[in-house]
Parts: structure tokens; sequence; C-alpha cells
């Protein structure tokens, strides 16, 4: 009898320790199965951040030759003149030359899953500590300030056009410029253009950056 029942509790004993290691098992495939699709979907949103900076790096480049073009050619330069120069380097489809003189262009990085990675404590399982601070460090470039368009200078330019339109009781920007281009105008274009290139050198950066990443998860898994 004494038998039978240390049987029953042996095999009890079995029962529930199998149990446990099943569900240990069942835990630890859906654990490896969620960082697998984590490490897919970073990946995913770490190219899209790639390539809207490769998109932005293009739009930087010709806000910056058209410009060159304006600032460099000041005392002759006109409304149709930087029309011409806007067409040989598109970056506003609207064409009108406020905009064109104004309208400075920015970055918003795409970082669901990165947070989702950092604040769930995943990044702690990555094996590279190199990668693992290169990728605690993406939202901080990717994600800096320089990368932002810059609405104070717009601003000043907007407030530029909208003061002599008033004077001159017209809605006619072209001629407007035309008409007072000055040097009030030329400084905050100028001042445009220098932190267009700022950013543009950020940019730059950033694109190199994410490359090596995406490069050394692909390569080598993230976990």
């Amino acid at each position: 009898m004494k038998k039978e029942y240390l049987f029953n509790a042996i095999a009890i004993f079995v029962s529930i320790v199998g149990s446990f290691g099943v569900e240990r098992l069942i835990e630890y495939r859906k654990e490896q199965n969620e960082i697998k699709i984590l490490e897919i979907n970073l990946i995913h949103e770490l190219e899209q951040n790639y390539y809207s900076l490769l998109s932005l790096r293009g739009t930087l480049n010709s806000v910056i030759a058209v410009s060159d073009s304006i600032t460099s050619n000041w005392k002759n330069v006109d409304s149709k003149k930087i029309k011409n120069y806007h067409q040989n380097n598109i970056y506003d489809r609207n064409e009108r030359i406020e905009f064109i003189l104004s309208n400075s262009y920015g970055f918003t990085a795409k970082n669901m899953y990165l947070n989702s990675l950092i604040n769930s404590g995943l990044i702690l399982k990555i094996k590279s500590t190199i990668l693992r601070n290169q990728i605690e460090s993406i939202n901080l470039l990717v994600g800096g300030g320089y990368l932002n368009s810059n609405q104070s200078i717009k601003g000043n330019i907007m407030d530029w056009f909208k003061e002599k339109s008033e004077n001159e009781s017209s809605l006619n920007n072209n001629f407007i410029f035309d008409k007072h281009k000055d040097f009030k105008l030329l400084r905050l274009l100028t001042l445009r253009r220098r932190n267009e290139i700022y950013k543009l050198s950020g940019v730059e950066g950033n694109i190199e950056f994410l490359e090596e990443i995406i490069a050394e998860i692909k390569k080598n898994g993230l976990f």
C-alpha cells in the first residue's frame, strides 16, 4: 500500500515538474518569437529613417544650391531668376517665391520599436556592448533638434513679405521682392542657408551611422 502511495506521489511530482517544463518551453518559444518579430520591425524602422534622411539630404542640397545662386547674385537677382534657379533644383511644390525663399525642411524620426526595445528592457539582452550603446544613442542623434525645420527664420522671412505687401497694398510677392529686396532679407536668407548647411552635416553623419547599425544587425543579429 505504501509503495502504491509512493508511486502515486512520484507520478504526481513528475507530472507537475513536466507541466512546469512544458510551460517554460512554451514561454521561451513565445519570447523568442516576440524577439524575432521585434528585430524584424526594428530593422524596418531603422531603414525607414535611413531612406527619409536620404530624401532630406537631397532636399537640403537643392535648398542650398538655390540659396547660393540667390545670395551670390543678390544685386542682379529678381523673382524670375529665382524661379529659374528653383526649376533646376526643385524642392517646393508651390513654386511661390515666398515659399522658395523661406521654407525649411526637417526630419521626424520613427522610433516606436526602438522605444519598445528600450522600455521593455530587452535592449539589455543585446550581447554586443558597442551595438547596444549605438542603439541607445539613435534617438539622440536621429531625433536631434538640428534636424528639425527652422520655423523661426521662415517666420521672419514671411513677415518681411507681409510687411512689404501691406505697405504696397499688393498680393503680388514677385513684385514685392523685385521692388523691395534689401539687406534685411539678404541677412535672413544667409542665416537660412547657414542653418541648412549645418543641418546637412548632421544628416550626412546620421546616414553613415544608420548604415553601419543596419548592416551589423543584418549580419550578426540583434541578440
